[in-house]
């Protein structure tokens, strides 16, 4: 159970210097930016979302409003081989427990039709949520969905993304 709450206060998540994509892109029509995401998890309390890591996926990530970095499973980041970010350091906090964690580079990260490009992200073992039966691959954090309008339909099971003003 422990282990569970490191991901649910993965909220903490911070890095030094900025983590905001360089470049992002999405269309302006929200209806055009839909995703369809997944229920899982214990009661279904997980929203997975497909996500493409430098042309390859979909992979399943969290999408996580509390994390502030988008974060990849350590397995994942070995087979993508994404480099580490020298000089970088980042922190993780959760209950009963605080540390350094990696910090990465991803090229292009896309969710549907948005998309960043040359993006900070954490890599972290994800291993104890796949012993909950959830299979995850990360998770979505605010660095890579802030600068979109995010809209979110619980009934019909969509995620869309689209332009805001700053991304204009």
């Amino acid at each position: 159970m422990r282990n569970a709450i490191w991901l649910v206060l993965a909220a903490l998540l911070a890095g030094c210097g900025n983590n905001t994509p360089a470049r992002v892109s999405a269309p302006p029509d929200p209806a055009k930016g839909e995703i369809h995401f997944e229920w899982a998890g214990p009661s279904e309390t997980v929203m997975l979302v497909p996500v493409h890591i430098n042309g390859q996926g979909p992979f399943k990530f969290v999408l996580d409003t509390g994390a502030t970095l988008t974060c990849v499973n350590e397995e994942l980041r070995n087979r993508l081989s994404l480099p580490s970010l020298p000089g970088r350091i980042g922190m993780g906090a959760g209950v009963g427990m605080v540390g350094q964690i990696s910090l990465i580079k991803i090229e292009s990260l896309r969710v549907g039709k948005a998309s960043a490009e040359d993006m900070a992200a954490c890599a972290l073992d994800l291993s104890h949520v796949q012993r909950l039966g959830v299979k995850v691959d990360g998770l979505l954090g605010l660095n890579f969905l802030r600068p979109f309008r995010v809209g979110i339909d619980f009934q019909r099971e969509v995620l869309s993304l689209s332009r805001s003003e700053s991304t204009e």
